[in-house]
């Protein structure tokens, strides 16, 4: 069953088309509970839900989390805390006397610039599989662990020369995570919570108790309009965003992914004529480990947010279970669903 929210002049002049775009996705790709939410000129809409998912409730965000963990940085650039030259070495000090150093001595050069935009040199599986598992047996997942897993990086050499090319891989954020709680002085989900969640309207948010160890990289949760909220960060002009990182992450300079997208505070960016560009990221986790310290964990779920800057439209998406394919399609069939709404309240 599918309950919607919505305004009424909002529903008679077409927004309902996102609604129903993401309904023939959710059938389409065979997902059976999830929750839509829309957003325009920074107000709430409209919002959808299917299998019993209620309205409003907390959901998991997997790798959207990136974007959050890059707009906290942005702040400790602005305060003149961090650069986007600041060297591992250099934001890790006092972290790496109780992890020691890397194995690869190239990781301690690798700047921040290069961590929020994948191109440290790290292997796209890089920090999860075995050593994830080995750690959730004998190890609550409900701490953020971060000294454990920046060891498990550490052991390994890099991939690539950094720098060299884009290569997705969580690690780039799990360092960045650590490197959030060293510069601010305090855990990441505080600093995070006060500095940038708290401030843009996401009051809920917090660590999912289950999967804080996935922190920085895919640990947030809050209701989707919570993250909708967030997601304004990216509009033009917001404060959340400074002006020397606002100018940085829309500077498509060694940060390209090809067919004019590049990677920026978390975010895949497409800077457009009116706006401010278009932001958009997907996440997606599943996970089952029968013999978990705390009990069987089980995750199945898939996340998807895009903000098109000339429409000022946020849209958030949710839905169970995960799936292999599917969800490259969302960004094409909601944006052309938003394009397709004729007037906005």
């Amino acid at each position: 069953m599918i309950v919607a929210v919505c305004g009424g002049a909002a529903s008679a002049q077409g927004v309902e088309h996102i609604e129903q775009a993401w309904r023939d996705w959710m059938a389409k790709t065979q997902r059976t509970r999830g929750g839509l939410a829309v957003m325009q000129a920074g107000q709430q809409l409209h919002e959808a839900s299917a299998g019993g998912l209620t309205p409003g409730a907390q959901v998991p965000y997997a790798s959207l989390s990136k974007a959050i963990t890059g707009v906290c940085i942005a702040t400790l650039i602005e305060r003149g805390t961090l650069s986007f030259e600041t060297t591992v070495a250099q934001a890790l000090t006092r972290t790496l006397v109780r992890t020691g150093r890397p194995s690869d001595p190239r990781l301690l050069a690798v700047t921040i610039s290069q961590l929020l935009v994948h191109r440290a040199g790290f292997g796209s599986s890089t920090g999860g599989g075995g050593e994830l598992a080995n750690y959730l047996r004998r190890n609550s997942g409900g701490r953020t662990a971060f000294d454990e897993q920046l060891r498990w990086l550490f052991a390994r050499g890099l991939q690539y020369p950094p720098g060299e090319r884009f290569e997705y891989s969580n690690a780039n954020y799990l360092m960045l995570g650590a490197i959030i709680e060293e510069a601010a002085g305090q855990p990441y989900e505080r600093y995070c919570k006060a500095a940038v969640l708290t401030p843009l309207g996401a009051r809920q948010a917090m660590l999912d108790p289950a999967w804080r160890i996935l922190s920085s990289y895919g640990g947030w949760r809050m209701p989707l309009f919570e993250y909708a909220r967030f997601y304004q960060a990216f509009a033009l002009g917001n404060p959340a965003i400074g002006p020397r990182s606002r100018q940085w992450m829309m500077s498509p300079e060694g940060k390209q992914v090809g067919g004019g997208v590049h990677y920026g505070l978390g975010t895949f960016v497409r800077p457009t004529a009116r706006g401010g560009g278009n932001f958009w990221h997907a996440g997606r986790w599943i996970y089952d480990l029968p013999g978990a310290h705390d009990g069987p964990l089980s995750a199945s779920y898939s996340t998807f947010a895009v903000r098109l800057g000339a429409l000022d439209v946020n849209m958030v998406s949710y839905a169970e279970p995960g799936r292999e394919q599917g969800d490259g399609s969302l960004d094409r069939i909601l944006g052309d669903a938003a394009r397709g709404v004729k007037r906005w309240p």
